[in-house]
């Protein structure tokens, strides 16, 4: 008898030992080190230690820096500081960001469920998991049974607003007003909900990621950019649209993925936000219709209405599409949307302005709230984005931006009206007598 309770109270010794130490490492937000990786520089004989904190010259910031090569979001543990700035720079081009990561759970025996959070100024990234073959009070030993990126959309909620997002591959673009009610209230509550599950985000993560947008974003100066009336045809066919606007349609490719862009004004591209997210200090590749290829640097960036423009290293040999810049669209009107969906260059869909309207608080996650948006049966799908969506003249109404996911025919564009207004684009004189069209442009006969 006395043999048995000994048996039984070293069982529950080792049991509780096993407990304990898997939730100090189960509890991130509890420590800053990490799990323990010999070839990690902040591990020292097999034992983890504080990670390094150092001053980001560029930034001002106390940050940890890590490579950004390996993939984190492959694993429920990555080796990363939690609720800590980190800047992430890669080993094979130098370039680089910064982001706090946040991790959160709940336990439900035998099973684990979680959500790993990565934020930085431009985007949050998340992957879920679900762990199985849990203890009651840990889960040293679960093994990883499900899960994936976030799906689309997802709601951010920042102190009393909230945000629904759309975004591809678990990433979403954040919205600026939401960025910058963090930034200004580093103790406003955050959250998420992914599908019906509401997952709370640190307030040790809040305020770190309050610190970094204070410092970490760019301001742009507005960029010169000259306007002139061009020559139309009037009621052109869907072929004859492809192909007098093709040859103006480029893919571009940078550290986000891809996506598409147009050339317009004075031989600029003008293009999505979200497009070149995390290659605003890195040159873009740029692909013509043709396949010439040429490089670009971003000039400036619109964190309000989403949109960008590239200046090409070297003047493209093709022709500035145009501009749409005195009316807005009416509903009813044909439409062709261009661009590279899914790498697929030289695209074309037809479609129909559904409706124009002010973006509102419903979608005030893609654009301001007083903004114009463009809603069209004509597809837009990723890679698609920042492809111009042009009239039955060939001039551009809006820039191709998004569509709500898990909905058939419903796709959005920035209206090109309100980004000249951003952009501070003077509007071209005309002299009279000559004929234009409702968007300024010259008739041609």
């Amino acid at each position: 008898m006395e043999m048995g309770c000994r048996k039984f109270a070293s069982v529950l010794l080792i049991f509780l030992a096993l407990s304990t130490y898997s939730q100090a490492e189960a509890s991130p937000r509890d420590r800053i080190g990490i799990s323990c990786d010999p070839d990690d520089v902040d591990c020292e004989e097999g034992v983890s230690r504080k990670p390094v904190t150092v001053l980001d010259e560029k930034t001002g910031l106390m940050v940890i820096e890590r490579e950004s090569d390996k993939e984190w979001n492959q694993s429920p543990e990555p080796k990363l500081p939690f609720s800590q700035i980190i800047k992430l720079e890669s080993s094979f081009d130098g370039q680089s960001e910064y982001a706090v990561f946040d991790k959160n759970w709940r336990k439900a025996y035998p099973n684990e469920y979680g959500f790993v959070t990565k934020w930085t100024p431009d985007y949050v990234q998340g992957v879920s998991y679900t762990k199985t073959g849990c203890g009651m009070l840990a889960c040293p030993f679960g093994v990883v049974v499900g899960g994936g990126d976030f799906p689309s959309p997802l709601e951010v909620k920042v102190g009393s607003s909230t945000y629904t997002i759309y975004g591809d591959s678990g990433k979403f673009i954040l919205p600026n007003k939401a960025v910058n009610d963090i930034k200004v209230s580093p103790n406003t509550s955050v959250s998420i909900r992914v599908g019906k599950t509401v997952v709370p985000i640190g307030d040790g993560t809040v305020k770190k990621l309050s610190e970094m947008y204070k410092k970490a974003i760019k301001k742009w100066e507005i960029p010169g950019i000259s306007l002139a009336p061009l020559n139309v045809k009037q009621n052109l066919s869907t072929k004859e649209i492809a192909g007098s606007s093709l040859p103006s349609v480029v893919t571009l490719r940078g550290a986000s993925g891809q996506g598409t862009g147009f050339v317009f004004g004075n031989g600029l591209i003008l293009t999505n936000r979200h497009v070149i997210v995390g290659s605003e200090n890195k040159e873009i590749q740029i692909e013509t219709s043709s396949g010439a290829t040429s490089s670009g640097k971003v000039v400036y960036v619109s964190r309000e209405d989403d949109f960008a423009v590239l200046s090409p290293q070297r003047k493209l040999r093709v022709k500035s599409l145009p501009i749409c810049y005195a009316s807005y669209p009416t509903a009813g009107e044909d439409v062709v949307a261009l661009g590279s969906p899914a790498g697929l260059t030289n695209t074309v869909t037809r479609g129909i302005v559904s409706a124009v309207r002010r973006a509102g608080k419903s979608f005030n996650s893609v654009a301001t709230e007083s903004a114009t948006l463009i809603q069209t049966d004509a597809a837009i799908n990723p890679g698609n984005s920042g492809g111009p969506l042009v009239n039955a003249n060939g001039e551009v109404i809006g820039i191709n931006t998004f569509k709500k996911t898990k909905s058939e025919g419903l796709n959005f564009a920035v209206s090109i009206v309100d980004i000249l207004q951003q952009l501070q684009v003077q509007r071209p004189v005309v002299v009279p007598p000559r004929k234009l069209t409702s968007c300024g442009n010259l008739v041609s006969s």
